[in-house]
C-alpha cells in the first residue's frame, strides 16, 4: 500500500479527520494539479521548438485547450471557495437565529414559570386566609376555656369555702360520689 492510502485508512478508522485537515489535504490536491498543469504548459510550450514537424494549428489547438482546462481549474476552484464561503455565512445566520431562539424561549419560559408561580400564589391566598382564622379561632377558644375553668375553680373554691363555714369543719371536705 502507498503512504497516502495508509493514512487515508487510518484517518477512517479513527474517524479523526478535521475541518482543518480535510482543508489542508484539498490545498494540498490543488497545488498538485497546479504543478501538473504548470508542467503541462511548459511540454506544451516546449512543442513550439519542433512546431515544423507537428504543424502550426495542431499546436495552436493544443495551447487553447490546454488554456481552457486551466481556466476551467481555475474557475471551479473559484467557484468551490465562493460556495464555501456562502455555506459557511448561511452556518453561521443560521446558528445565530438558532441562539436568538433559543434566548427567546428561555426568556419566555422565565416569564411563565413567574407567571404560574404568581397564579399559585395567588390560589392559596384562601388558604392562608383559612389557616390564619382557624390559628385565630384556637386562641380565642383556649382564652375562652381558660377564663372559664377559672371561674369554675372560683366557684368550686367558694363552694368549699361556703360549705365549711356551714359545717364548721376546718377541713374541706372531698367531694365524693354518693
Amino acid at each position: 500500500m502507498t503512504d497516502d492510502l495508509k493514512e487515508t485508512e487510518q484517518a477512517d478508522m479513527t474517524g479523526q479527520t478535521t475541518n482543518s485537515e480535510a482543508a489542508d489535504q484539498a490545498d494540498k490536491e490543488w497545488e498538485d494539479l497546479r504543478r501538473e498543469l504548470e508542467t503541462l504548459g511548459e511540454q506544451v510550450r516546449s512543442l513550439r521548438d519542433h512546431a515544423g514537424a507537428l504543424g502550426e494549428t495542431v499546436l495552436g489547438n493544443i495551447e487553447l485547450r490546454f488554456q481552457d482546462v486551466l481556466s476551467r481549474a481555475h474557475a471551479y476552484r473559484n467557484t468551490t471557495e465562493s460556495q464555501m464561503d456562502a455555506l459557511r455565512k448561511l452556518a453561521l445566520s443560521q446558528a445565530g437565529e438558532t441562539q436568538k431562539s433559543l434566548r427567546e424561549t428561555g426568556m419566555k419560559s422565565a416569564e411563565a414559570a413567574k407567571d404560574k408561580a404568581r397564579e399559585m400564589w395567588d390560589r392559596a391566598e384562601p388558604l392562608r386566609q383559612g389557616a390564619q382564622e382557624v390559628g385565630q379561632g384556637f386562641v380565642r377558644a383556649w382564652s375562652e376555656l381558660a377564663g372559664s375553668f377559672g371561674k369554675a375553680a372560683e366557684k368550686m373554691q367558694a363552694d368549699r369555702t361556703m360549705n365549711t363555714a356551714e359545717n364548721g369543719e376546718s377541713k374541706p371536705k372531698e367531694n365524693f360520689p354518693s
